[in-house]
């Protein structure tokens, strides 16, 4: 039985997407591990339920060497469910560039998009009464 599953993203620096996520959403550290030459490799963070991990990419990739890459590159994207997302939206983007404007997408749900510190796209969405 699955009981949760939580995004670990490869990040370039562990330090950086920490200031991103929680600086512009929120989140708090819950869990850390130093690296080896300083600086931190792995970071838990969470904020209203929602937990997120973070690893650098060398450390991440000594653990799993399938993904072995020179340069991180997003292959996965977040949608992430709001409350009021018009307030969110405008506060999000008196603080940092959109990429994908609000809208309502081809499936009818009211949504914008930013990129993180790695390229990660994050959506933002919020569910509507029908």
């Amino acid at each position: 039985m699955i009981t949760n599953m939580t995004t670990n993203l490869m990040v370039e620096n562990v330090e950086k997407s920490i200031a991103f996520y929680g600086d512009l959403l929120g989140f708090a550290v819950v869990a850390s591990v130093p690296g080896k030459a300083g600086g931190l490799q792995f970071a838990i963070l969470a904020k209203d339920g929602v937990t997120l991990m973070v690893q650098e990419k060398g450390n991440m990739i000594e653990e799993y060497p399938v993904l072995s890459t020179d340069a991180v590159h997003p292959s996965v994207s977040l949608y992430i469910t709001v409350q009021e997302l018009d307030a969110f939206y405008e506060d999000i983007k008196g603080k940092y560039p959109i990429n994908t404007e609000l809208h309502t997408s081809f499936y009818g749900a009211r949504e914008f998009a930013i990129t993180d510190a790695d390229g990660y796209v994050l959506t933002f969405t919020e569910h509507q009464e029908k």
